[in-house]
């Protein structure tokens, strides 16, 4: 199951029974491949920073851990960074990112192409990408398209390809084969 780290933000930080803060953010790493822990804001306390290797549970309500973690200064390294093409063509800007819940592993990045196209096309969902050392994430959106053109086809995984839908009469491609 994936999880957006705008979704993480405020949920309750539950360890030993007992809340101890919200989560106020997720650190992720420099190349944007994982999620390094998250930051917990535990008010009078002070902000938090939980290693991944001490959260036990993202779940849908709250977030469970086996340690505290360790109070320090919340360090904001801003996940905005402007996004490429792999030929170099300016494509937008990360704003977010998705998180196996499982594995704390990025599956993808959420990239904003511009105010008005994000309002009428939505913003892009970017699985395979990379981060240079200057900052930049360089986007494989060919890759994304000829996936598409595949589940179009009928051809894909079957998330959104017409074999799996019903309507009509509802007969299948493959009850049509037969």
């Amino acid at each position: 199951m994936e999880k957006t780290l705008q979704s993480l933000s405020g949920l309750p930080v539950i360890y030993a029974g007992k809340r101890v803060g919200r989560v106020a953010q997720a650190a992720l790493s420099d190349d944007l491949r994982r999620m390094d822990g998250l930051w917990v804001d535990a008010g009078l306390g002070g902000a938090r920073f939980v290693p991944s290797e001490a959260i036990e549970v993202l779940g849908a309500v709250s977030v469970t851990v086996d340690a505290p973690g360790k109070r320090e200064k919340l360090k904001k390294r801003p996940l905005f960074r402007r996004a490429v093409t792999t030929d170099g063509t300016r494509l937008g800007a990360v704003v977010g990112a998705k998180v196996d819940t499982a594995t704390f592993l990025v599956t993808s990045l959420i990239v904003s192409t511009g105010y008005w196209d994000d309002l009428i096309r939505g913003r892009l969902d970017v699985r395979r990408f990379a981060a240079t050392q200057d900052g930049e994430v360089v986007a494989d959106l060919q890759t994304r398209e000829e996936e598409n053109d595949a589940e179009r086809n009928g051809q894909g995984n079957g998330r959104r390809s017409p074999v799996g839908r019903r309507g009509g009469n509802a007969v299948r491609r493959d009850e049509l084969e037969d």
